[in-house]
C-alpha cells in the first residue's frame, strides 16, 4: 500500500469546485435574464452550493491522508475510460439513445464488477456526449482518460453528494471538446408547459431514486440506472413530442438521488433537491449542450446546494436556541 497524498485530492477538490460553481453561475445569469423568479431560485442553489464547499473544503483540510493502492487507482481510471467508450459505442453503433445506453452501462457494471461499477457508470456520461462533440472513438477515449484522472483525484473528496461522477465526466469532455475547438450545442429554454413537466419529473425521479438507492439498499448506481432505463424507454413513447426531454430530465434528477443518507438524510430534503435540479437544469439548458456530465453537474448543483441551506439552517436554530433559553431564564 502506497500512501495517496492530500495534494491529489486539493487538486480534485478546486477541480470540481470550480467546475459546478461555473455552471451555477452561468444558469444564474440565464435565468436572471429570462425570469427573475428563476434568478431568486438559483441565487439560492448558488449560496448553498457556496456554503457546502465551504463546509467540505474545512472537512479535506482536517482529515488524515488516506492509503489507496495505486494498482486499484489505475484500474479504477481504467473502467472511467472503459465505461466511456462502451457508452459511446451502444448509442452510436445500437442507436438506443444516450440515456439508455448510460444506464445500461450501469446496469451491467453494478451486476457484474460492483468495485469497478461507480467508475464505469461515471465513464458512461462521457459517453454520452453527443456525435456533433465527439466524431469518433479516439476522442472519447480522450475525455475518458481525463475524467479518469480527475475520478482518481478526487477519490477522497465530496464523497455522497450525487452528481460527483457527472461533474467528473464533464470536466473531461469539456476539456476534450474546448481543445479540439468544437462548438457547444445551444438551445433555448423551453416554453412554460414543457417546463411544468420537467419540474414533475425531476420531482418524481429524485425521491424515487434515493429510495431505490437508500430504502430498497440497491445503490446509487444501479437506483440510478434502473430509473434511468425505464424513463429512457418508455417516457418516449407515452409523449413523442418532449418524452425524449423528460428522459433526460429523469436520469439528471436520478443522479441527484444517488446521493447518501447522510447527506440528505430526509424525504423533505431529497426533495428540495429534486426542485433545485428541475430549475438548474431548465436554465441551463441554453449552456455546454451535447457535453456529457453536463446533467450531472446539474445534480451535483442541486445537492450541493440543498446541503448547504441545510447547514446554514442548523447554524441559524443553534445561533438563536441559546438566546432564546436565556431570556427565558
Amino acid at each position: 500500500m502506497k500512501k495517496y497524498r492530500a495534494w491529489p485530492s486539493i487538486l480534485g477538490f478546486s477541480i470540481l469546485a470550480l467546475a459546478v460553481l461555473a455552471l451555477l453561475v452561468s444558469t444564474l445569469i440565464e435565468a436572471w435574464v429570462y425570469h427573475y423568479s428563476g434568478g431568486l431560485v438559483g441565487i439560492l442553489a448558488l449560496l448553498g452550493a457556496a456554503v457546502a464547499i465551504f463546509h467540505e473544503a474545512k472537512h479535506l483540510a482536517q482529515k488524515k491522508n488516506q492509503e489507496h493502492d495505486l494498482l486499484d487507482l489505475i484500474f479504477q481510471g481504467l473502467a472511467v475510460v472503459a465505461g466511456s467508450m462502451a457508452a459511446f459505442a451502444v448509442t452510436q453503433e445500437l442507436g438506443l439513445g444516450a440515456v439508455v445506453s448510460a444506464s445500461l452501462i450501469g446496469l451491467i457494471a453494478s451486476l457484474v464488477s460492483p468495485k469497478t461499477s461507480v467508475a464505469a457508470y461515471c465513464g458512461a456520461f462521457v459517453g454520452m456526449t453527443s456525435d456533433i462533440l465527439f466524431f469518433n472513438y479516439y476522442e472519447v477515449a480522450l475525455a475518458g482518460l481525463i475524467a479518469g484522472v480527475v475520478f482518481i483525484l478526487t477519490i477522497d473528496t465530496f464523497n455522497g453528494f450525487g452528481g460527483k461522477l457527472g461533474t467528473i465526466a464533464l470536466v473531461g469532455t469539456a476539456l476534450t471538446g474546448l481543445s479540439l475547438q468544437r462548438e457547444f450545442i445551444i438551445l433555448p429554454v423551453a416554453d412554460m408547459q414543457t417546463n411544468a413537466a420537467v419540474m414533475a419529473v425531476a420531482i418524481l425521479a429524485t425521491p424515487l431514486t434515493f429510495y431505490f438507492n437508500i430504502s430498497r439498499k440497491h445503490g446509487p448506481v444501479l437506483a440510478s440506472s434502473i430509473v434511468g432505463i425505464t424513463a429512457g424507454l418508455v417516457l418516449p413513447v407515452i409523449y413523442p413530442k418532449i418524452g425524449p426531454t423528460l428522459s433526460v430530465v429523469a436520469i439528471c434528477a436520478s443522479f441527484a438521488g444517488m446521493t447518501s443518507q447522510d447527506r440528505c438524510p430526509t424525504f423533505w430534503h431529497i426533495l428540495i433537491t429534486g426542485f433545485f435540479t428541475s430549475v438548474i437544469f431548465v436554465y441551463s439548458t441554453p449552456l455546454l449542450g451535447g457535453a456529457g456530465g453536463k446533467l450531472g453537474t446539474i445534480a451535483f448543483g442541486a445537492v450541493l446546494g440543498t446541503c448547504g441551506l441545510k447547514k446554514l439552517a442548523n447554524g441559524l436554530i443553534t445561533f438563536l436556541k441559546p438566546k432564546n433559553i436565556d431570556q427565558g431564564n
